[in-house]
């Protein structure tokens, strides 16, 4: 992404291999009742050089421990990944999509590869397989000189999917990014909106439990 520092400070990805994750899985299986599937991006994870998320989650299914995924990136949500995490007895079914805006220009200042559109297909697909799914995400404001427009788009983008919770952040500058030269935005601008989704943050969390109201198991 045009504003993030990370990937001249790791280097290239790397993968573990399948089988230690397993065994480690396994020991961890026996000290705790859930597991949680992190990493700097688990959405790049491969065996060899193909893309490898889903039989990784296959060959957890298994595990007498509950499974649950760190943060993804929206394009590794595919149908062919839904129905293996539906056949899981074990999956715990929270899905973190990292948005970062609702407004399209801004997703192409921060190199975001998908759009607003795009992205919203992809949680109709997870709700299809899982329909009470728990869906968050993270959201940037005041990134590029973002416009009050912008924002809006972004707000009701969030309200538009229905997250569960979105973690909010001011923009900041990093040096050494492509985003360095782009405009900024006064704190206190960004501030402000960060309060005004802060707020609707209330209203997310308090649709979502509420569904939840009366069932049992």
């Amino acid at each position: 992404c045009s504003y993030c520092i990370i990937p001249y400070l790791r280097g290239r990805s790397r993968s573990r291999d399948l089988n230690s994750i397993v065994d480690e899985a396994k020991f961890i299986a026996t000290r705790s009742k859930e597991i949680v599937l992190t990493g700097i991006d688990i959405s790049s994870y491969k065996v060899g050089d193909k893309p490898a998320l889903a039989l990784l989650m296959s060959s957890l299914k298994d595990i007498d421990a509950q499974i649950r995924l760190g943060s993804l990136e929206v394009g590794v949500i595919t149908r062919e990944l839904m129905e293996v995490l539906k056949s899981m007895p074990n999956f715990a079914p929270h899905f973190h999509l990292s948005l970062q805006s609702g407004d399209e220009q801004i997703l192409k200042k921060m190199n975001r590869h998908y759009t607003p559109d795009e992205f919203f297909e992809k949680t109709k697909l997870i709700r299809e397989y899982f329909p009470d799914a728990n869906l968050t995400t993270d959201v940037i404001v005041g990134f590029a000189g973002e416009t009050q427009e912008q924002f809006e788009n972004t707000k009701a983008f969030i309200e538009k999917v229905g997250f569960s919770y979105v973690h909010v952040f001011p923009y900041s500058k990093r040096e050494g990014t492509r985003a360095y030269s782009f405009e900024d935005l006064p704190m206190q601008t960004k501030k402000q909106r960060v309060a005004i989704l802060e707020e609707l943050n209330k209203t997310l969390k308090s649709n979502y439990l509420s569904k939840f109201l009366g069932r049992k198991g």
